[in-house]
């Protein structure tokens, strides 16, 4: 045994503290080649895991949940009543979002049977798609990567839609308020203004640092609804003045619509991940339940009193329906402020990814930052550019929520469900299985009729520009 102090014991550590680092290094980037290539999952096993420093209470978790779901989805939501008539809109409103929270418990449910199935502390959406089909029936195993990696596809799909919209209402409403004080000018000119401003807050590439954007965001948002809320309260008319039922040719358009108003996927997987005490997440009286009652309340509330105060002069989004007051215009700013700081955090899921998930281990090491600075400044011209091109937040408020959250919120539920039970059986007269089948036939003809509708709409609003590859 060598001395304690002596000049060979203490080469001895050196080499051994460098091959320590060496493969402590390069384990991690092993196992994320073979999870981005070969669909395998061995370093969300706990061994690998760092422990986690903070892990949010049931009320953080809450609150958290809460402001991801009221956002600004719920402006367009008096011209989805407006559409479907207002005793249509209240039952289609109450019916959509009590099944897609429905189908997001029956996910979580899966999440967690997949997690303890196989021992580990942790999945993600794409991973419990690629183990759960893993599970099924053989036919379909062959496809469990291709169904992992179109979760992520849908998923950057949704967000950059989301922030597509969101450059649209910043461009819309920033020229209400500049042609009251500036020389009118056309609404794309501010939209490729933003572009810049959007870049700089994307180009922060540390979540803690979007923390602060949140926190903003959430009291502009909940300041600006205050506002409207009580614009929307004041000398209303007679409901018998109001359609109780409109033509149902847009109805595919309301599904979108209430789709993108209540559905935070993303947010809610990661929320349980992260809580202290995982399991007061689910239940009756959980934070998931507790969270989307009040959203379900309220946006079923303030689409309905919307369409009430406004009748069939409801606009694309309730803010054009506002008096022309200071009041109002500070309503304005504040969600055009609100959206803004928003912004960076919708794609922060598209880099993380894209990024993370396929694109990290490839680059050399000296041009990775450039390449990533690169990536993000490339999404957001992309993002503006699509701006620009279909400038109207209503029709692409629809076209996201029926294209992406019908897949997300009851397509992928429905298969996963399908696969996790596959093994232990679907229960009596195979109960399971048919409600899976009728989330995914939901999904199916909801998202087919509500992305068709939208792009009808988009096309001919936009014939001059090119929509198809092939047209009839």
């Amino acid at each position: 045994m060598l001395p304690k102090n002596s000049p060979g014991r203490r080469r001895l550590i050196s080499q051994v503290n460098e091959e320590v680092e060496r493969y402590t290094g390069f384990a991690p980037r092993l196992f994320h080649f073979l999870n981005v290539n070969l669909g395998f999952v061995p370093y969300r096993n706990p061994q690998f895991l760092p422990e986690m420093k903070y892990q949010l209470t049931d009320s953080e978790a809450f609150v958290n949940l809460l402001k991801c779901i009221l956002g600004t989805g719920v402006l367009a939501l008096p011209r989805a009543y407006c559409n479907t008539g207002w005793l249509l809109g209240l039952a289609g409103s109450v019916l959509i979002s009590s099944l897609l929270l429905y189908a997001m418990h029956v996910l979580l449910n899966d999440i967690n049977l997949t997690r303890k199935r196989y021992k580990m502390t942790m999945l993600s959406y794409s991973e419990t798609m690629h183990l759960a089909i893993l599970n099924g029936p053989y036919w379909i195993r062959p496809l469990s990567k291709y169904f992992a990696r179109q979760v992520d596809a849908f998923l950057c799909i949704y967000h950059f839609g989301v922030d597509v919209v969101y450059v649209v209402f910043i461009g819309k409403n920033l020229k209400e308020l500049g042609d009251d004080y500036l020389p009118p000018i056309d609404t794309r000119i501010y939209i490729a203004l933003m572009t810049l401003p959007l870049i700089l807050t994307f180009l922060i590439r540390n979540l803690k640092y979007l923390v602060p954007l949140a926190v903003i965001s959430n009291l502009f948002l909940i300041v600006g609804l205050g506002i409207v809320v009580t614009y929307l309260l004041v000398d209303l008319p007679d409901l018998e003045e109001r359609r109780p039922v409109q033509s149902l040719s847009q109805l595919p358009s309301f599904f979108g619509t209430i789709m993108f108003s209540v559905n935070a996927i993303g947010v809610t997987l990661q929320l349980q991940v992260n809580m202290r005490q995982p399991e007061n997440f689910m239940g009756t009286c959980g934070v998931l339940n507790r969270a989307m009652f009040i959203s379900i309340a309220f946006n079923t509330a303030f689409g309905f009193l919307g369409y009430w105060k406004y009748g069939d002069d409801t606009a694309t989004y309730i803010l054009k329906n506002l008096p022309d007051e200071t009041l109002s215009k500070c309503a304005t700013a504040l969600f055009v402020m609100a959206i803004f700081c928003s912004y960076a955090l919708q794609g922060y899921v598209i880099i993380e990814i894209i990024w993370h998930s396929y694109m990290a281990p490839r680059p050399m090491d000296s041009a990775t930052l450039w390449v990533e600075y690169l990536m993000r400044m490339a999404m957001v011209v992309a993002s503006v550019l699509c701006a620009i091109a279909y400038p109207d937040f209503g029709l692409l408020l629809s076209l996201v929520g029926s294209f992406c959250l019908s897949q997300l919120g009851l397509i992928y539920p429905g298969i996963i469900n399908i696969c996790v039970c596959y093994s232990d059986g679907y229960g009596p007269l195979k109960i399971l299985f048919w409600r899976s089948l009728l989330f995914i036939a939901l999904g199916f003809f909801g998202g087919i009729a509500g992305t068709m509708a939208s792009v009808a709409a988009i096309k001919q609003k936009y014939d001059n520009r090119i929509l198809y590859f092939f047209k009839p």
